[in-house]
């Protein structure tokens, strides 16, 4: 058997990849969360501003689970990886918010219900935060009508990516859309509504408990397996072993978990799968999206092809003179494969 830790995207991609490569073992989901496996990017977009419902976030029908062989058992604890009677056992426990007092936080599904509540009885919010989910968060609110103040503690929104040129073309945006956009302060200011968007930290308690190795996650290699036989970890909990860079990197995005699934999956049906790709996220504020590919850590340089502001940019992150990393705007897919391309043939240079 199959004994999976955690109902999120992770664990559904492993179970559609388990039995499309064609694993036929049981499989046990025990999931917190009284919802079956769904999608969180809609959870700060479009079910929020009321352009989804609910069910449209699921990965899969209730009832795709129990037609391949799945006990999903939802709203459900595992106190301990001794209590999980299973050959081999996958932690996808995710993340949780952080939490700050008085500030509400979206993490789940029934969150992003609730704030849709909330914001329709609000005529003002503050939120506190310049990454993805206070981004996407303020955006929306400003789309359903509420006037947001957005407070953001560095110089920019979206500052770990360190692209200026992405995240000034984002604050003539989102001032141009009436945000009063606060740049290198904490102070809160009082609203209808006030939302955190200040990170997550992953749920390692389990492996932890268990013995098994944490540093910002839970350390696994390439196979996503950790130091104990039979024991694997995925998605944002994961510390995995990233080939392409040559060390260790934890991602808390869509596309990660989505990845870690589906090759697991194919890995425990038999194949020969790793983590091999050129990783990806995306992001959406305000109808435009932007992308970013690979990993900019300990790059040198920087090169700007187009205008963020414009329809179509892309920003390529070099070290020795090779392309590592990139963040982009409007591009085709034809020219997504070959930016990804460049950036493995750089990045595998320069490791």
């Amino acid at each position: 058997m199959i004994g999976i830790i955690g109902g999120g995207l992770a664990a559904a991609k492993l179970v559609e990849s388990y039995r499309g490569a064609g694993g036929d073992d049981a499989i046990t989901i025990w999931s917190q969360d009284p919802h079956g496996p769904y999608h969180r990017p809609p959870l700060s977009k479009r079910l929020l501003r009321g352009e989804a419902q609910p069910e449209d976030a699921l990965v899969h029908p209730a009832g795709w689970y129990a037609d391949n062989g799945v006990e999903l058992r939802l709203a459900d604890t595992v106190a301990s990886l001794d209590d999980v009677q299973a050959e081999t056992v996958v932690i996808a426990t995710g993340s949780r918010p952080r939490r700050l007092a008085g500030a509400v936080a979206l993490r789940t599904l029934d969150d992003s219900v609730a704030l849709r509540v909330l914001a329709g009885e609000a005529q003002t919010a503050t939120v506190i935060g310049g990454g993805f989910v206070g981004c996407e968060v303020t955006a929306s609110l400003t789309q359903l009508g509420v006037q947001v103040t957005q407070v953001v503690r560095d110089s920019m929104v979206f500052a770990p990516l360190q692209a200026p040129p992405l995240s000034e073309a984002l604050h003539d945006a989102f001032r141009a859309h009436g945000v009063d956009l606060r740049l290198e302060t904490t102070e809160i200011p009082p609203a209808d509504l006030v939302v955190a968007g200040i990170g997550v930290e992953p749920n390692v308690e389990l492996a932890r408990d268990a013995g098994l190795e944490v540093r910002s996650g839970v350390v696994v290699d390439e196979r996503f397996q950790t130091g104990r036989p039979g024991v694997y970890a995925i998605g944002d909990v994961a510390e995995f072993y990233d080939p392409l860079y040559r060390r260790h990197r934890r991602i808390e995005h869509w596309s990660n978990a989505a990845f870690h699934g589906t090759t697991l999956g194919r890995i425990l049906a038999g194949e020969d799968a790793r983590y091999d790709i050129v990783s990806a996220f995306f992001s959406e504020e305000f109808g435009k999206s932007f992308k970013l590919f690979g990993d900019a850590t300990g790059h040198d340089s920087t090169a700007l092809e187009g205008d963020f502001r414009g329809d179509s940019a892309v920003l390529r992150f070099s070290k020795g003179g090779r392309v590592i990393s990139a963040v982009l705007a409007g591009q085709d897919e034809d020219a997504e494969e070959a930016l990804k391309a460049e950036i493995r043939a750089g990045a595998a240079a320069t490791a």
